[in-house]
């Protein structure tokens, strides 16, 4: 790499750091300061609640990175077209492109790594603070509800992971219909590999509206095909989720015969998002060229714009249509990327060489 474009990436990435600092910190400090308007749940002490910012912090990190990468090349193109270095350059014979390609690669790493730090840390650190907030301990879940396999429905009142135990489980089956052929109700329940262990329930069979059968027992072993992992994944926010997590459960609902649009959607802008600080840089590249002596304010105010277009096509319109089954979860999540690189990308081919 030459000492020019060594020094246009050193610039980029010291401005795209401090950038992703400040936002980081106006986020954090604007949560933090939500407590005090009761944004946090009543009873949740400011310890408590600095806690969840802070679990927060590493999804807000993805929140703000296109922004943060925006916010740089029009830092650094707008104080070149200020200071007549990018003329001089020109005019040396130095193509826009050659200015652009070390930082297009240096952000295209970065996202690929904002993808890794996007499923293996932010999204668990996003279940703590989820768990923290609503202040129901980590591996315990309440009032499930969850349609496992063989057409059978589950209700759990409440169930423990760490102590594998459940206390009061009542298990629907159903006909093709999905009308009630026999309950089962269990006062409490524990299992072991295949088998659930119930115990102090009964057993109730209907014919149509009529119930038929009741009998109670006080111990009886029942097939297992489901895993209780899963039935507090099926309580566990889906934007918490490692793509791991949203595999598995897209393969168990599709063997349970269940819709998994949104599981999809979530898996796929998991990988999709990250790439937002790449594709950003596509239309902010020309625009800085173009405004950028308009100074840093200006391009502020044009950073959040296209961002918050680029929120508003993505998260609340397409992503939204494939959880809704108008769109393929695929197309739903990279469609925005997509528009902005052909857009970009145009404006790029536009520009002065």
């Amino acid at each position: 790499m030459k000492i020019l474009e060594r020094y246009i990436l050193t610039e980029y990435l010291r401005t795209f750091a401090l950038a992703l600092l400040f936002f980081i910190a106006l986020v954090i400090l604007v949560r933090l300061l939500d407590k005090d308007i009761k944004r946090f749940d009543e009873g949740v002490s400011y310890v408590t609640a600095v806690q969840i910012v802070l679990y927060q912090a590493p999804r807000r990190i993805m929140e703000v990175l296109p922004l943060a990468s925006f916010l740089a090349i029009f830092f650094v193109l707008g104080r070149s077209v200020q200071n007549n270095e990018l003329a001089a350059m020109q005019t040396a014979g130095v193509s826009v492109y050659r200015l652009l390609s070390p930082i297009l690669a240096s952000i295209f790493l970065i996202c690929i790594t904002s993808a890794v730090f996007y499923n293996l840390v932010a999204s668990p650190a996003y279940h703590r603070a989820d768990q923290l907030q609503k202040k129901v301990r980590l591996r315990r879940s309440r009032n499930v509800v969850f349609k496992g396999q063989h057409n059978r429905l589950f209700y759990i009142q409440n169930l423990d992971l760490e102590n594998e135990t459940i206390d009061r489980m009542t298990i629907y089956e159903l006909d093709k219909n999905n009308e009630v052929v026999r309950q089962i109700f269990a006062n409490s329940a524990t299992w072991s590999p295949n088998q659930w262990h119930l115990s102090k329930g009964y057993i109730r069979d209907f014919d149509g509206a009529a119930e038929n059968i009741f009998q109670p027992f006080t111990a009886m072993q029942l097939e297992r095909t489901e895993e209780p992992e899963r039935f507090a994944g099926s309580n566990k926010d889906l934007r918490a989720m490692t793509i791991g997590e949203l595999q598995e459960q897209i393969k168990y609902k599709r063997t349970a015969g269940q819709t998994t649009r949104r599981e999809e959607v979530k898996m796929h802008h998991k990988i999709a998002y990250p790439f937002a600080a790449f594709v950003v840089i596509l239309i902010g590249a020309p625009i800085s060229i173009r405004f950028g002596g308009a100074g840093f304010f200006a391009g502020l105010l044009v950073a959040f714009f296209l961002v918050f277009m680029y929120w508003g096509i993505s998260l609340a319109t397409l992503e939204g249509l494939g959880e809704n089954g108008k769109l393929p979860p695929i197309v739903a999540c990279w469609g925005a990327n997509v528009l902005y690189a052909m857009v970009g990308g145009i404006l790029i081919w536009r520009m002065p060489k």
